[in-house]
Formats: C-alpha cells, structure tokens, sequence
C-alpha cells in the first residue's frame, strides 16, 4: 500500500538564476505585471514534498528579489561558476557543498525548477517527486510525448526514418520524449554529489502541450507564457 504523501521524503528545491537569466538592464523580468522569477519560486513554495527552497545566483540584485519573494538565497554563486558555459550540475554541487559545509544540511532529493519556465501545472513538482520516491528511481523529469516520426541524417547526409514505420498510425506508434528537465526535474542528492544530474533509474512525467512549449528565453516563449496565465487568471472562480 502506498505512503501516505505526508510521510515521504521532502526534497530540497534548486532554483538556478544567473542575473541574465531573470533581469534586463539591472532590473528583475517582468511577466504579468510580477517578476519572472515569482512564478517559479511560488510553484516550489507551495509543493508539498519541498522542505526548502533556494535560490543560487550570481546577482546580489536577485539575491535580495529572491528572499523578498520567500525563498532563501544564503550564498552568492562563485564568479567561475557563473560563465555561461558551465555545466548545471557543478552549479548543483556547490550548493549541496556549501549547505553541508556552512548548515550540516544534507538532503536526500533535489528538486531543479529553472525560471524560464514560469508555467507549470499544479502539484507537477509534488507528482515528479512522489513518483521518485514511489518507483524507487534515481532520476525523474518532465518531457514532451511526440508520436509523429522523426527523420535523423547519418554521416554521409542520408536522411532515415527514426521512431515510427510505413502506414503505422500515430496512436499506435511507440511515442518518444523530449527532455524537459528545466520545468521539474527531481533526482537523488548522491547523483548530484558525484558531479551528475541523471542517474541511471530514469522515467518521465510527461507534460501537456499547453506547459511544453513555454520557454520565457525566446520572445515566442514569453507571449504564450502571457498567454497561458491570462487564461488561467480567467478559468479561476471568483468570490
């Protein structure tokens, strides 16, 4: 019989944001009238199944703008790992290190929201961690399911049919996922440790089109996340 969601594992959320990420000309994203980084920080606030929520940046501005929003920001990222080519998981690994090392806080999830994905649905980040804990996996993250059939160039530039056959109808074709991970993604804490963000027991919580397509780093990205919370705003009872 299964746990009772009260008696699982919390996990600790991550939110990874350089200033470029969540400010332009020195002053916080804005989305809807609120900053872009109050969507993410509010949906891992409200999970269940998250202890903490930090947020590691390299901005003192978004310092300070994360811990008005509610969540904590105890550190600023170090300079060399705030080039935008360093890989996420070193920037992972400094924050459990500097937990252990300044708090003796050591989780056994982490849970990584990245902000430009500021929609998601709810209780996504709750269903990504309880289906960790419940299938007993190292990695869970969110994805897009595709069934249409995908076309991949070998060496010589010859295209090949990838993912599907001839007059085989899209609801039987096996699906694929695109990987997604920037909107949830939950993984244990060892896998991180040992510089790594997926471990080897994987599965996917696969996303509505709707939250898929919305990516706030491109101006399209933006105008339908616009979009999305207009029409969430309206879809809410009133009184």
């Amino acid at each position: 019989m299964s746990s009772p969601i009260t008696q699982m594992p919390r996990a600790l959320a991550i939110i990874p944001a350089r200033g470029s990420d969540v400010e332009a000309n020195g002053r916080p994203s804005m989305l809807c009238g609120r900053p872009l980084l109050a969507y993410t920080i509010d949906t891992a606030r409200r999970a269940r199944l998250v202890d903490r929520v930090i947020v590691n940046t390299d901005s003192a501005s978004v310092r300070a703008l994360a811990i008005e929003l509610g969540a904590e920001a105890p550190f600023e990222r170090p300079a060399e790992l705030a080039r935008a080519d360093v890989p996420l998981e070193d920037v992972l690994r400094q924050t459990l290190e500097w937990l252990d090392a300044h708090e003796s806080y050591r989780p056994s999830i982490v849970a990584i929201l990245e902000a430009s994905h500021p929609v998601r649905p709810p209780d996504l980040v709750d269903q990504v961690i309880e289906t960790l804990i419940r299938e007993n996996l190292d990695t869970v993250f969110t994805a897009f399911e595709e069934r249409r059939a995908f076309w991949e160039p070998d060496d010589a530039g010859t295209l090949h049919r990838w993912g599907g056959r001839d007059r085989e109808t899209r609801a039987s074709r096996r699906p694929v996922y695109r990987e997604l991970a920037g909107v949830v993604l939950a993984t244990r804490a060892e896998t991180i440790r040992a510089g790594q963000r997926l471990g080897r027991r994987v599965a996917v919580v696969p996303l509505p089109e709707r939250y898929a397509v919305v990516d706030t780093q491109g101006e399209l990205g933006l105008l339908l996340a616009e979009k999305i919370l207009e029409a969430e705003r309206q879809e809410k009872p009133t009184g």
